[in-house]
């Protein structure tokens, strides 16, 4: 064989192995950094929805301490958050807000309360406090191990 058509297939060959070796890792790297930005905006629309959740919860709370439900209206944007958390979250994470939702059920239930109580069952740390705060922290662990 020709030395010079083995030189010059010996460096076509080798620029072949470097482009490909090159594009391959590039793609891979694109590809990762797609999964991570992926995940990243899944994690944020993860938190937003459980904020929204802890805000309608604790509104809802508050409220129940002073006022009977008038209808289930007074729960809806909080049954709708749960509904939304079962399409995206784990089942920890939901069967802990259905536990929220129970007790802001339970508490419109309940009859109207002082400030006081309110301050002594807070000071008690209240089921209805416990109820959030486990929901609070299956969400944390929830999003930690997402990301």
């Amino acid at each position: 064989m020709n030395t010079t058509v083995l030189s010059a297939s010996a460096g076509l060959i080798g620029s072949l192995i470097g482009g490909v070796s090159t594009f391959a890792a590039s793609w891979v790297t694109q590809h990762k950094m797609l999964g991570t930005q992926t995940r990243m905006q899944h994690a944020g629309q993860r938190q937003k929805l459980y904020s929204e959740f802890i805000i309608e919860a604790t509104r809802c709370l508050a409220e129940a301490w002073s006022h009977q439900a008038e209808g289930p209206e007074v729960i809806s944007n909080l049954y709708s958050a749960v509904e939304r958390m079962r399409l995206v979250s784990s089942s920890r994470v939901v069967q802990r807000a259905e536990e929220v939702m129970r007790g802001v059920i339970a508490a419109y239930a309940e009859p109207n309360r002082t400030f006081d109580e309110l301050r002594q069952r807070v000071q008690g740390r209240s089921e209805e406090y416990d109820q959030l705060r486990e929901f609070t922290e299956a969400c944390r662990q929830e999003l930690s191990s997402s990301v």
